[in-house]
């Protein structure tokens, strides 16, 4: 009998020492699915900055090409003057419009590009709109003439995305109407004067204080 009693109590111990180590696998196991996740985090808000930077830095070298150039000083200047007239509206109506003649719906589809990028989170709002947020609303403005008579035969999803990004410059224009520079670094002309530096011409790397 009492060498039963043991069995049963050998076996009830064994049981006990397997939960024990079954438990602590399962944590773990758990600490690794958090640490890997939380690596996998870090990881994607790298790969998204990343993205970020590489989009913003194609975003500045697009517009200095020449072409584009070509396209922005047209639609500010000559295009506002044509804009005016119903014959040259009506040009906007027919499914294919002559781009030989409206080299501005080529801005719009690029404007409509990089729109398409903030809506779906490829790009981060903040960096985008705090360096786009003027110009984008100044050309939306320039050009919805054309884009909302374009509308009234081709539904509003035409250049929808172009107009997302006009929308959220605007709102981002308003949450910061002072701009976005940071509240805990002080302008120049707050800087104690041992730091108010400028440079003596000719000799660039040594300033001297004011």
């Amino acid at each position: 009998m009492e060498t039963f009693h043991s069995a049963v109590i050998a076996a009830m111990l064994q049981a006990m020492s397997i939960d024990k180590w079954a438990l602590l696998i399962n944590a773990v196991a758990l600490d690794v699915i958090i640490a890997t996740a939380i690596a996998g985090v870090i990881q994607l808000r790298h790969l998204r900055a990343q993205n970020t930077l590489n989009a913003e830095l194609a975003i500045l070298k697009d517009g200095g090409d020449p072409h584009f150039r070509e396209w922005r000083e047209d639609v500010a200047g000559e295009l506002q003057t044509k804009l005016k007239d119903l014959a040259f509206l009506a040009e906007y109506d027919v499914p294919n419009v002559d781009r030989s003649k409206h080299p501005e719906l080529y801005a719009c589809d690029w404007f409509e590009q990089i729109g398409s990028y903030l809506k779906y989170g490829l790009l981060e709002p903040d960096v985008l709109l705090d360096v786009t947020g003027t110009s984008i609303n100044r050309l939306w403005n320039q050009l919805a003439p054309a884009v909302e008579r374009m509308h009234l035969t081709r539904g509003d999803s035409l250049y929808e995305n172009f107009e997302h990004w006009a929308a959220r410059g605007r709102l981002w224009a308003k949450a910061h109407p002072g701009g976005a520079y940071p509240k805990n670094v002080p302008r120049m002309r707050e800087l104690p004067k041992d730091l108010m530096l400028k440079f003596v011409p000719g000799r660039l790397d040594e300033p001297s204080a004011i």
